[in-house]
């Protein structure tokens, strides 16, 4: 590991480090870092720097951090947490037709470029959502499937894009609330359900022209349900 600059704000270089690391995927998406203490050692700098290089890529939203938990990777690069930022901005259609065209595009290039193992992942995801007994297990399924099928699509930048855009956020805070009434909301799921089992068989059967339509029917039909439940 390249030593660190003296010349220049260690801190700023501990960060600057992790970062690269994060992007290169030594520390995907999920991922806990070492402790502090851990970092101190491995970059021989003193733990007040360490502490204020995580804090800079805490507040850049790359990192987050849980007190008995540690320190974790929400985001690979700056390019999500800014466009999450400027997307709370934006008016509620264009945000809605951005996440459109991520979904549909993504979809398409997965129908193309999606390994066997990544089908076999999405398929896996969509059992998942049809065995939920609850919202927030619902909400996890469905998170799952969508990072999967961006991932598939073989674009780094367009899954980084879909991250930044929240993805079906509407949705997943709906089925996360403690007071959904899942058992009354499952006949909506179900169809949801249908509409994701399409884009598999579109990808699966490597025809992304029906990927696409079957991720546009199922955005539709996401961002209807969402609206309903406002």
């Amino acid at each position: 590991m390249p030593s660190l600059n003296r010349n220049t704000s260690l801190a700023q270089q501990v960060a600057d480090q992790l970062r690269r690391r994060i992007a290169d995927g030594e520390f995907p998406v999920g991922a806990l870092l070492p402790t502090e203490m851990e970092l101190t050692q491995e970059l021989g700098v003193s733990r007040n720097s360490v502490r204020e290089g995580l804090r800079a890529l805490v507040h850049a939203g790359l990192l987050d951090a849980k007190a008995g938990y540690g320190t974790f990777v929400i985001a690979t690069s700056d390019l999500a947490p800014t466009l999450a930022r400027r997307m709370e901005q934006d008016r509620q259609a264009d945000v809605a037709e951005v996440r459109l065209l991520l979904e549909r595009e993504g979809a398409r290039l997965a129908a193309s470029r999606a390994t066997d193992e990544q089908i076999a992942g999405l398929r896996e995801a969509l059992a998942a959502r049809l065995a939920a007994t609850d919202g927030p297990g619902y909400a996890a399924a469905d998170i799952a499937f969508h990072r999967l099928l961006l991932e598939a699509s073989g674009n780094a930048l367009l899954a980084e894009l879909y991250r930044g855009s929240g993805g079906n956020e509407q949705a997943i805070q709906y089925l996360n609330s403690a007071d959904v009434d899942f058992a009354a909301a499952a006949p909506g799921l179900r169809e949801g359900d249908d509409a994701h089992a399409g884009i598999v068989a579109a990808i699966a059967a490597r025809d992304p022209e029906a990927a696409a339509a079957a991720a546009e029917h199922m955005v539709r039909l996401v961002q209807e349900q969402s609206h309903d439940h406002r």
